[in-house]
């Protein structure tokens, strides 16, 4: 199920949050939302690094930080190559593999923000709303799609 909100994702009352970056990002830190996570909770951000110093994280690759008592986990989709040539398909294959963690792993709840659209970047609409809808609909986990 998807339900379309607005407010602060990093104060939403989901299991997880999850949020696109680059293939390739060390530093995980490429949008404003991965910066707020990054200076909210360090601890997720050294877990994303220390794994892509060691690891491809490459098209629809999913990196799973597990929730914390004082926080949400964080689900890192790499959802475009680290060059402007964006397209859908890794935001296709992210969110294909994001529908299937959330079943296997019986997760509630998840907050996202409109990844990859904006100026720039996929348009919304025709672009991006398609996938998250044919993916993350029909699922017993519910979706917040936030409108940052």
């Amino acid at each position: 199920m998807i339900k379309y909100v607005s407010g602060d994702i990093l104060r939403a009352n989901t299991e997880y949050i999850a949020h696109g970056v680059a293939t390739g990002s060390q530093q995980g830190a490429d949008t404003v939302l991965a910066a707020q996570i990054s200076k909210r909770f360090p601890e997720v951000q050294k877990h994303f690094r220390q794994f892509t110093r060691g690891n491809k994280f490459q098209g629809g690759d999913l990196f799973i930080v597990a929730p914390a008592r004082n926080r949400p986990g964080f689900i890192y989709i790499a959802t475009r190559p680290e060059t402007k040539d964006l397209s859908t398909s890794f935001l296709n294959r992210g969110l294909r593999k994001l529908e299937r963690y959330c079943v296997k792993n019986k997760i509630k709840s998840v907050s996202l923000p409109r990844l990859e659209s904006g100026p720039d970047r996929l348009n919304w609409e025709l672009d991006v709303q398609p996938l998250i809808e044919k993916y993350l609909d029909d699922q017993s986990t519910v979706f917040y799609v936030y409108d940052i």
